[in-house]
């Protein structure tokens, strides 16, 4: 799991990699870029405005 401050950022972290990765060979990538819940953060005291990526 992967945090960034923006969306684009996650984008283009997810295109780099899935462009590496299918240059090895591997297919069938299943990568999801989720939004971190607005509300959460002030209640765990965690980053604001995240975007998560997990592989």
């Amino acid at each position: 799991m992967y945090l960034f401050k923006t969306k684009k950022t996650a984008e283009t972290y997810h295109d780099l990699h899935s462009k590496r990765i299918t240059s090895f060979g591997i297919i069938d990538i299943n990568a999801k870029i989720f939004d971190i819940i607005s509300d959460l953060p002030h209640i765990t005291k965690g980053s604001l405005n995240t975007y998560r990526f997990v592989i």
